[in-house]
């Protein structure tokens, strides 16, 4: 009786090539005939089975195995799981690949469409390749057949077309890609706003038309009289619908409305869409929707024992400095002249701070803008843009809106973390713990995944210590129930919603609620617009610094200078690209 083969001889199979149902060959590409030779593929029509493995039954049992076969792009697996085919008319590719838990090299088949789509649907191109002597090309198919079963039928370009069908007529040995159709854009929606009827001065920090930043001072205190108008609400407009090359409508998104809050002495009228002055004052505007008209308080000196504490609903200028300990609660703006030392101020206008913010129990929050020369271990929480003149150390600094900070100035250890979009000068320095910067995030959401994180590593240690403590317990009920609480943590950490207009949670889940792939993207809709959100460091910014955009981190590997960091198309990751000075 013959016994069982070892099992090392069991293991060792011979692995099989797929059969690629293609036609490929070598081509010298352009009218250099010396020029290297290009392998090319025919054209193949959609539902076209690429590749295969054919009576596979009959090697099998000669000790065969399958390489491992995936769908590439615009290619799917077929019924059998064995086999690949083209979702799309077009060129098909192969590419070999390796992954860590597959042992044998991957062979990946897939098409380069013949009609190339844009993300948007609004552009559409011919990709055309050089014939083969025996295959299938463009120069067998009728082009406007081709494209009507494409559903390519708005916006063809009739010369694109004739140019297109020219070099597929002349067989040309090159790589072409003509842009045949363009549908009609979106028109550009504009959300309400209020057009100032008086001069409120420069806002500091506001981007200027060239993309600049205007970094002039900004001006607090202005003055207005009663019956005097202060701004006009401009409607929202809406813009025109898309059309894209499939002739479907996409509509424009619907502009803004601005509900216009009046505090103390201004008025606002839904009629005349005005808001005035009802007394003497001055005005105070935040966030560009919020208008008081209030008093306006002056301090001479120094905030200490001898003035102590202020409390005022108005506006309130501070000539001298806030000495250590002592408490400013404001209505109005704010504008101090000296320092802020250790001293805790809550403005419900904007804040002007002249001198330098420090020390730990400096803690700082605004209603609206905030313009600050320095600020050292402090904190600063801000409902506008924040605007850092010359430095800040180890500090946390909030913004509903952007940061900008002047090219000149240096961010050192801390965080900044921004609603919007974040200008730096230099980041880092040699003997400095890194920076934090965090650009088109809501903070609160931060902190909450930052509480998950550190849950997530306290209940890992908590089941390590116990099956330490208790060995052979891995199956244990208390065992199953620290690790089911540890899988809800994780699932909520990879669901956390950072950008702001989005819900707190991603809706975007795995089969029956598991948690979203790593670096999936998980953004829900309604959000600010991410791909918008920038990061840009004018100075140099040292290896170490963690960056993040949305939903998305980078641990910078080395130090860059003059870069702009933002998104990637898929949202997927973050990129960098030069400055130009």
């Amino acid at each position: 009786m013959q016994g069982k083969p070892p099992e090392k001889e069991v293991a060792k199979k011979k692995p099989i090539e797929p059969t690629l149902h293609f036609r490929t060959e070598p081509i010298a590409i352009g009218e250099d005939e010396t020029s290297e030779p290009v392998t090319v593929a025919e054209l193949v029509p959609e539902g076209h089975l690429l590749a295969d493995f054919p009576n596979f039954a009959k090697f099998a049992a000669l000790g065969y195995s399958r390489v491992p076969l995936e769908p590439g792009d615009f290619a799917y697996l077929g019924e059998d799981e064995f086999s690949v085919l083209a979702a799309v008319p077009g060129y098909p590719k192969i590419r070999k690949i390796r992954r860590k838990d597959v042992a044998e090299m991957i062979t990946v088949v897939s098409i380069e469409p013949v009609v190339l789509i844009s993300p948007d649907n609004m552009k559409a191109s011919l990709v055309i390749h050089p014939p083969l002597q025996d295959g299938h090309s463009l120069q067998k198919e009728t082009l406007e057949e081709l494209l009507h079963r494409q559903n390519i039928v708005y916006g063809l370009n009739p010369d694109a077309i004739a140019h297109a069908k020219n070099l597929i007529a002349e067989g040309a040995k090159e790589f072409n890609r003509v842009l045949i159709a363009s549908g009609q854009l979106v028109g550009e929606s504009t959300d309400a706003f209020l057009r100032f009827d008086l001069e409120i001065g420069p806002i500091a920090g506001i981007v200027l038309p060239d993309g600049s930043i205007d970094f002039r001072e900004r001006r607090v205190m202005v003055g207005v009289s009663a019956g005097e108008i202060i701004a006009t609400k401009i409607p929202a407009s809406q813009g025109k619908p898309g059309i894209n090359v499939f002739a479907e409508e996409t509509p424009a998104r619907e502009g803004k409305d601005l509900k216009v809050e009046v505090i103390n002495d201004a008025r606002y009228s839904p009629q005349t869409m005005q808001v005035t002055a009802t007394r003497d004052g001055v005005l105070s505007v935040t966030n560009n929707k919020v208008i008081k008209v209030c008093s306006h308080q002056v301090i001479n000196g120094d905030i200490d024992y001898e003035i102590g504490n202020v409390d005022s609903h108005n506006s309130v200028t501070i000539n001298g400095s806030i000495q250590p300990g002592f408490r400013i609660t404001v209505g109005g703006d704010l504008k101090v002249g000296g320092s802020v030392m250790s001293a805790k101020l809550h403005c419900g206008g904007n804040l002007v701070v002249r001198g330098g913010i420090t020390g730990k129990n400096s803690v700082l929050k605004v209603t609206g803008d905030a313009d600050i020369s320095f600020i050292e271990q402090g904190n600063l929480e801000c409902g506008g843009i924040v605007v850092i003149r010359r430095q800040c150390y180890y500090s946390r600094i909030i913004a509903g809106g952007d940061i900008r900070c002047q090219p000149s100035s240096i961010i050192m250890g801390g965080e900044l973390v921004a609603a919007g979009s974040i200008s730096l000068g230099d980041v880092g320095g040699e003997n400095s713990e890194p920076a934090t910067i965090s650009a088109g995030v809501l903070v609160e959401r931060l902190d909450e995944l930052m509480a998950l994180k550190k849950a997530a590593v306290e209940q890992q240690d908590a089941i390590v210590q116990w099956l330490q403590r208790y060995r052979g317990s891995s199956s244990s009920k208390k065992v199953r129930e620290m690790e089911k609480q540890l899988a809800e943590t994780k699932l909520l950490l990879l669901r956390v919603n950072l950008i702001p207009g989005t819900g707190r949670y991603s809706r975007v889940a795995g089969p029956d609620g598991a948690a979203v792939a790593e670096g999936d993207d998980y953004r829900s809709d309604g959000g600010i617009a991410i791909e918008s959100i920038k990061v840009d460091v004018n100075g140099t910014i040292l290896a170490g610094t963690m960056l993040r955009i949305g939903n998305r981190r980078l641990k910078l590997e080395k130090t860059v200078s003059a870069r702009r960091f933002r998104l990637n198309p898929s949202g997927k990751q973050i990129i960098a690209t030069p400055i130009r000075q």
